[in-house]
């Protein structure tokens, strides 16, 4: 594991070992959740064999795990928090695949132009974590040489009260954790300035939408 600079959002100082183990806990039990496996199921589709993933914020690595287990090459992980990067790093050995991945520690904005491109770029309910949207996926988009995948919250009006909720909580409780929407079009604009086209893929109705974008030859 490679540590760079912490990241802004906030979330190294909300997630434990303690979450980072209930979620592994969670995993091994049940697998990825729905939205995750529609991301995995979108990637498989175009053939992982031999081929290389930069998963960014993921975790304890679901989707490294998987497409590791269909045949991906090597896994390269960046995710802010520790306690998730060792728990990835141990569950990746566990399983056998310790010598296909490697992962690193800090803001992926700022430790972008160290890390190498990879097929597949995969960003899992991490674009509503991050401030600074278009920073985010222009670099993803410049790590990606086949596609993206993105799951991220609907811009809702539902979404939006929530979102609002979380804040005024974050406020009172002086958490920094913010989550933060940003409409499809936005989200396209950035991606299409890179090359990239975007595919529906599956649409949650109140919780999340996800989108599954493709390099345009």
């Amino acid at each position: 594991m490679t540590e760079g600079p912490g990241c802004d959002c906030g979330c190294p100082n909300v997630f434990s070992s303690k979450q980072a183990e209930g979620d592994l806990k969670r995993y091994r039990s049940k697998g990825p959740d729905a939205s995750t496996r529609a991301l995995i199921r979108a990637i498989l589709d175009e053939g992982v064999r031999g081929a290389t993933l930069l998963d960014i914020g993921g975790g304890i690595g679901a989707i490294p795990l998987e497409l590791l287990a269909e045949g991906l090459a090597h896994a390269e992980s960046v995710d802010a928090t520790e306690p998730y990067v060792r728990t990835a790093l141990e569950e990746a050995a566990r399983r056998g695949f310790g010598d296909r991945v490697s992962s690193h520690l800090g803001d992926f904005v700022q430790l972008a132009s160290e890390i190498p491109a990879a097929d597949f770029v995969t960003l899992d309910k991490v674009v509503c974590c991050y401030r600074d949207m278009p920073a985010l996926l222009a670099r993803a988009a410049d790590r990606a040489q086949r596609a993206i995948g993105l799951v991220y919250p609907r811009d809702t009006w539902w979404n939006r009260i929530a979102a609002r909720g979380i804040a005024l909580w974050g406020w009172i409780s002086r958490d920094p954790t913010r989550w933060h929407l940003h409409s499809v079009a936005d989200i396209d604009a950035v991606l299409a300035r890179a090359g990239f086209e975007r595919h529906d893929v599956k649409r949650e109705l109140i919780i999340a939408q996800l989108r599954y974008t493709e390099v345009a030859k």
